[in-house]
């Protein structure tokens, strides 16, 4: 019984402490700032929107980084996340999301 009510207490500190992990992109790193910007912190969007314009900015598009790689399990293959950052007509960050990548 010992043994049990060790596992089971185990098991939930584990899974406090995977809760307890902060995202690793906020909104709030990104409001406001270029693409130019962005990819000097944090670097190239691993799923970029059109090219850059003349000036390197991305414009009236949606850019990502990674925040999970594709999970083959199995039950099936889980698919990856990213961290979409959508920019406007000046090349701004306005509003960020989570999402799949397009085609994908």
């Amino acid at each position: 019984m010992k043994t049990i009510t060790a596992i089971a207490v185990v098991l939930c500190v584990l899974l406090l402490l995977s809760a307890c992990v902060g995202a690793k992109y906020n909104e709030s790193d990104f409001i406001g700032k270029t693409s130019a910007q962005i990819e000097a912190e944090f670097g190239e969007f691993d799923c970029g929107g059109n090219h850059a314009h003349v000036d390197g900015l991305y414009r009236n598009t949606s850019c990502g980084y990674t925040i999970r790689e594709p999970r083959v399990g199995f039950l099936g293959t889980e698919p990856e996340i990213l961290f979409f950052i959508t920019f406007d007509e000046e090349g701004i960050a306005y509003k960020c999301y989570e999402g799949y990548r397009p085609g994908g």
